[in-house]
């Protein structure tokens, strides 16, 4: 025996029990039914989703220290001695 039965009433349902208009009722339980289809559809399109692989140099570059990361430093051009000579005397 449930005696709390009848201690609350939702007071939206006792609005929507008195109100008699067919076709707001309608429109009301369409809006529902198609925000809860774009929700579902939402959440499933993110679901799909994968997460990016973790390595050293994502989590470097995640906590702010990518330029502690391997790879992340420009490497050092290899120049011919010419070359070397001719960049040497423009400095």
């Amino acid at each position: 025996m449930n005696y709390n039965k009848f201690e609350f009433a939702n007071p939206y349902r006792l609005r929507l029990d008195d109100f008699v208009n067919e076709s707001i009722i309608r429109k009301i339980a369409y809006s529902v039914g198609s925000a809860c289809v774009l929700a579902r559809d939402k959440y499933i399109a993110v679901q799909d989703d994968l997460p990016e692989g973790w390595n050293l140099s994502n989590t470097l570059a995640y906590v702010g220290l990518g330029a502690l990361a391997p790879g992340s430093r420009p490497t050092t051009p290899n120049l011919t001695s010419e070359e070397a000579k001719v960049r040497f005397n423009s400095l």
